[in-house]
């Protein structure tokens, strides 16, 4: 009986260190497989996004991954993941820095859905003339942050005289739109009001001098909506948005939007 006793007792102990030996082993695969899809995802994302936006191979694309991709990637997805690209082409010529951001995106992109993506475009200040160009219809001439807000300025005929105009805009989103709103305007060497600009002008500077809703959505994917701009200090303008969770997959959510 002691003889049995003694044979359970050593090799209960093995079962355990086996036992052990597997779960170490599996931990040891899993480790793998993580570092191995972070090797690997970025790639094939930073490969797709150039193929989106139709860039070269040696534009930059910054991918980063967050949270465990094995158990994402087991649930049929990437996790956590955000993509940077800088001077991406958008509209009308304008260019813009790029991140998007989802907390989930589905390998089966094309059927499945993006969850809680985001996106935000900066426009650094040496670039803030082709976004201005847009807002004002082409109006303004010079642009700068200054007072949280757009001052954008031109010269022209006013009196009979070449006169630097200069007009702050605050901008804010609703409804996806652009609001337009200005909060001060000047003319070099004039004590004039915006109403006697624009009745000089005869209303030509209207972009510029009154308050209007700009509606971009007609030039972006009907997926995309526009949430929040942001002025910064160091002169860029950001402008955030949702992007709906089927932007992927529905071909409808990839047209133009419309403007009511």
């Amino acid at each position: 009986m002691s003889s049995r006793g003694d044979t359970a007792t050593k090799s209960g102990p093995r079962w355990w260190v086996r036992i052990l030996s597997v779960l170490v082993v599996l931990g040891l695969l899993a480790g793998a497989a993580e570092i191995a899809l972070r090797l690997i995802l970025p790639g094939i994302v930073a490969g797709a996004v150039r193929t989106q936006l139709k860039l070269t191979d040696d534009h930059e694309v910054e991918v980063g991954l967050g949270g465990s991709q094995l158990l994402a990637a087991l649930g049929g997805g990437v996790g956590d993941i955000t993509i940077e690209v800088p001077d991406a082409p958008l509209i009308e010529g304008v260019s813009a820095d790029v991140s998007v951001h989802a907390d989930r995106v589905p390998f089966s992109v094309t059927t499945g859905e993006i969850t809680n993506g985001t996106a935000k475009l900066t426009v650094p200040k040496e670039r803030l003339s082709e976004f201005a160009e847009i807002l004002t219809q082409g109006l303004a001439q010079t642009v700068e942050v200054r007072d949280g807000g757009l001052m954008v300025g031109r010269s022209m005929e006013l009196l009979g005289q070449e006169v630097p105009l200069s007009a702050t805009l605050g901008l804010t989103i609703v409804d996806g739109a652009v609001e337009v709103e200005p909060r001060g305007v000047a003319a070099a060497g004039f004590d004039l009001s915006a109403e006697q600009i624009s009745g000089a002008t005869g209303g030509l500077l209207a972009p510029m001098l009154e308050s209007h809703t700009f509606c971009i959505k007609d030039r972006l994917p009907a997926g995309i909506t526009l949430t929040d701009i942001v002025f910064s200090s160091t002169g860029s303008v950001s402008v955030k948005a949702d992007l709906n969770p089927r932007i992927a997959s529905d071909k409808a959510q990839q047209q133009p939007g419309t403007c009511g």
